[in-house]
């Protein structure tokens, strides 16, 4: 904060400090890893709760589009620039693919931390970065496929089938279950009963969302998506406040913690990394750049900065491709390195982009739910 970066760069530089590649004073672990991942569920769950689904709907045409070209772009980028070093076709397929999704969650936090998380261009990205997962997930369906010479269309059908109906049900049907009947959740006459209710429904919707092969940060999103229609908004995210400030940081000190700087050493490794990286950047905001061309200039950059992370999804991808053995270990240290190079420029670049946009203003909680301060509406 004193050098005037977001919090998570520090986050990320310290677990890149204290990892294995560097002091060595945690080593990689099972218990790391879940609470890592518990850390952007619910940094995931709080955003969604500070969202409503109108707001969302106002940003759609240009959420679609963003996703869209988000996906096309880098593939095609991807793909080409990789093919033009002279790898294989199914090789050159991988690593377009990692390049397809976004890791929202660094750029929820950055944003978060700024105030601007309901900024127009904000809902944009999140919008964006739904769709980019679930086309992500068909991409990767498809090139896996296509590496193991095999092609299930029902399969693949299916499995489209589950991640649009499980987005869209949430989306469209289950805000609105939620504004009218969220009432329902004061039957217990539990103080508690909202807050734990929350937490059972973003938990089983983040599992949910893994076991059809979307990100378990989509289901969470969504949760916070439907229970911000409820009356019991701004209490629960009260309550979600000191939980968010616990747990997020560990999920970017652990993401710190796989920074190798060695790879860095070697000069052909090095090149590669380059060449990936300068892929991976351009895709996303010549991608958002065509999404959003109607809203100026500066909405163009900040969509696509906002859309440059990669984070774990990108290494996912790569470890996919390693095991099937269409990529090299060179291949795969250089896609691991885009997604933490991407996520690590990725915050001081959204800081720049947003720089002068006012922070939200938002009443007072009493003016807002007054029946939760003993005030008559």
């Amino acid at each position: 904060m004193r050098l005037k970066q977001p919090p998570v760069i520090g986050e990320l530089l310290a677990g890149a400090l204290i990892g294995a590649h560097a002091l060595g004073l945690i080593q990689p672990s099972e218990v790391y890893e879940v609470i890592a991942e518990l850390g952007v569920i619910i940094l995931l769950f709080s955003v969604g709760l500070e969202t409503k689904m109108d707001e969302l709907a106002e940003v759609g045409l240009p959420a679609v589009l963003v996703g869209l070209f988000g996906v096309l772009v880098p593939l095609g980028l991807g793909f080409l620039g990789v093919k033009g070093l002279g790898f294989s076709n199914i090789t050159a397929l991988f690593i377009g693919t990692a390049m397809i999704a976004t890791s929202v969650g660094i750029t929820a936090r950055v944003l978060a931390d700024m105030g601007l998380i309901q900024h127009r261009v904000s809902r944009i990205i999140l919008g964006a970065a739904i769709l980019d997962d679930i086309l992500g997930l068909m991409v990767l369906a498809v090139v896996t496929s296509l590496a193991k010479q095999s092609f299930d269309v029902v399969q693949f059908s299916v499995l489209a089938f589950e991640a649009v109906f499980f987005v869209a049900f949430l989306t469209f049907f289950g805000t609105r279950l939620a504004e009218r009947h969220g009432s329902l959740l004061k039957v217990l006459r539990i103080s508690e009963a909202p807050y734990a209710f929350s937490i059972v429904l973003f938990l089983g919707l983040s599992v949910l969302a893994e076991y059809i092969g979307l990100a378990a940060i989509i289901g969470a999103f969504l949760a916070g998506l439907v229970l911000a229609e409820t009356e019991e908004e701004f209490a629960l995210h009260q309550k979600v406040r000191p939980l968010y400030s616990f747990m997020v940081p560990f999920f970017f000190v652990m993401m710190g913690t796989q920074v190798d700087f060695g790879v860095f050493l070697n000069l052909e490794i090095l090149k590669l990394i380059l060449v990936v990286v300068a892929l991976a950047v351009i895709g996303k905001i010549v991608g958002a750049a065509m999404g959003t061309f109607f809203l100026g200039l500066r909405s163009m950059l900040q969509a696509g900065v906002g859309m440059v992370p990669r984070g774990e999804v990108g290494m996912v991808v790569a470890l996919i491709g390693l095991n099937l053995g269409v990529i090299t270990s060179d291949i795969y240290t250089a896609v691991v390195a885009m997604s933490l190079l991407t996520t690590i420029i990725a915050p001081p670049l959204i800081k720049i982009a947003f720089k002068g946009e006012k922070t939200e203003e938002k009443p007072p909680p009493s003016k807002v739910y007054p029946q939760l301060w003993g005030e008559k509406s």
